[in-house]
């Protein structure tokens, strides 16, 4: 009996110490105070934040775009007081989320965005802190906003009869591109007017020059030069350029794949402009001398040499033209809307068109004079021989009676495919060997005068090119 009190004892004793370990291990949750960020224009995000019990974890700082899931994770660093923890990033906020990557660089202006510390104990469990906001502004100019439609027009250089023009403009671009399209903007978008270019430049590409304008679907924001003097037709053109480029980004909208940037561009070209003598003028210029770039080469980003840049440009609105002569703009406009379901190009263009985008680059480079020319580099090595139990070769037939039991030498291009290195009468080195030197030599002579003559020909019609004034871009 005393036996058995002394065991349940030392189980009562031994539960009450079980109980007794949480209350003294368990660590407390950390505690974050309110957090902070800024993003002067052209200055990298600073966030900073209090933070307590973070014995021994790590800090990051999640980054995204008010209201879109996609983030970017920067670690935090210790800040100079006790408890405080900080990040700094040149980060390019609406470009990360596009690409899912990190984008360095500036955040445009208009941009909200959202951030929220993280602490992650050394067990694994994470914990989350207060969203902090920060609103990227251009705080250089005092800037006017009237609202129209599915417009807001930023400005701050010239009358409200100019800044309604824009808004007039901006609505009548939308509704023509809505209409081809078959989308429109789900919610109004903003107009950033400039009145100076060095002034859209500092706002929106420092690294990059001539350029007339910017769209950012992220941020349904759109950024333009528009002088209060100007033409009013460029700015038309300038406006409607963009907001085409909303548009056709709404249409075509999917997580899986978007389409080429020539498309894009050429039709924000065509529907703004069309194929004018300025643009047809830079791609005939290149058919002539030989730098048309394929249209795989302008399925990314757009060549950075002014004169490369241009010509991306001229030669998206030329295939665009090509295209709507050669299949009529309702195909366009089918062959836009495809992208929408995530196809790939191939798949794309050729419900549109039977025919997959290699084919459709060949027909417009020969309608421009233009040969498509072979891929330079490396090249794939020439297939070896194929196993004899992969084709039916493997096994000879029985010769008939009286017929030779070797089989036929074959010829040049076998049934199989593969091709045969053609043969011929062999040289001993004495029957040949002089002639075949002397001739070498002499080819490789009249090679070399023939490879110098390209060269001084292709420099004459590089430097005529230059020289040419090319027209005023957008981005």
């Amino acid at each position: 009996m005393i036996a058995v009190v002394r065991t349940l004892l030392v189980l009562v004793l031994a539960f009450a110490g079980l109980l007794a370990l949480p209350a003294v291990g368990l660590a407390a949750e950390p505690t974050f105070g309110p957090p902070v960020g800024s993003a002067a224009l052209g200055q990298p995000l600073t966030m900073t934040s209090d933070i307590a019990g973070v014995e021994g974890g790590t800090v990051e700082i999640l980054i995204r775009l008010a209201g879109k899931e996609p983030q970017v994770v920067v670690p935090a660093n210790p800040g100079t007081a006790a408890g405080s923890w900080q990040a700094s990033a040149e980060l390019d906020v609406p470009s990360s989320i596009e690409c899912a990557c990190f984008f360095d660089g500036q955040s445009a202006p208009n941009s909200h965005i959202e951030f929220r510390f993280r602490v992650g104990a050394a067990d694994g469990t994470t914990t989350l802190g207060p969203i902090g906001q920060i609103l990227v502004a251009d705080d250089r100019f005092e800037w006017r906003t009237i609202e129209q439609d599915l417009v807001r027009v930023h400005w701050y250089e010239g009358d409200d009869a100019f800044a309604q023009s824009a808004a007039n403009v901006a609505n009548a671009a939308i509704d023509r591109a809505a209409e081809l399209l078959g989308s429109t903007l789900p919610e109004p978008v903003d107009l950033f007017v400039y009145a100076t270019q060095d002034a859209l430049l500092e706002a929106v590409a420092p690294n990059r020059e001539n350029i007339a304008g910017q769209a950012h679907s992220t941020i349904a924001t759109m950024f333009v030069w528009l002088p209060p003097n100007q033409d009013p037709e460029r700015s038309r053109v300038v406006v409607a350029h963009e907001l085409t480029h909303l548009v056709f980004n709404e249409t075509t909208d999917n997580p899986y794949h978007g389409p080429p940037r020539w498309l894009n561009e050429g039709i924000a070209v065509y529907l703004s402009e069309g194929y004018a003598l300025e643009w047809s003028s830079v791609v005939n210029g290149a058919a002539c001398n030989g730098t048309i770039i394929p249209l795989g080469g302008l399925a990314g980003f757009f060549p950075s040499p002014p004169d490369q840049f241009h010509l991306a440009y001229g030669e998206s609105a030329s295939a665009v033209d090509f295209f709507v002569r050669t299949y009529s703009d309702q195909t366009l406009w089918d062959l836009v809307r495809s992208y929408s379901q995530g196809l790939s190009d191939d798949d794309a263009f050729t419900a549109a068109t039977g025919s997959d985008v290699a084919a459709f680059n060949a027909a417009w480079m020969e309608s421009l004079g233009v040969e498509v020319r072979k891929p330079l580099g490396p090249q794939p090595a020439p297939p070896g021989p194929v196993p004899s139990a992969w084709t039916n070769q493997g096994v000879q037939p029985t010769p008939e009676p009286g017929a030779s039991a070797t089989p036929p030498r074959p010829s040049a291009t076998a049934a199989s495919g593969r091709s045969a290195v053609p043969t011929g009468p062999s040289l001993r080195p004495e029957e040949g060997a002089s002639n075949d030197s002397a001739g070498a030599v002499l080819l490789a002579v009249l090679v070399g005068f023939a490879i110098l003559a390209v060269i001084i020909v292709l420099v004459v019609l590089f430097q005529r090119g230059r020289a040419r004034r090319p027209p005023p871009t957008y981005y």
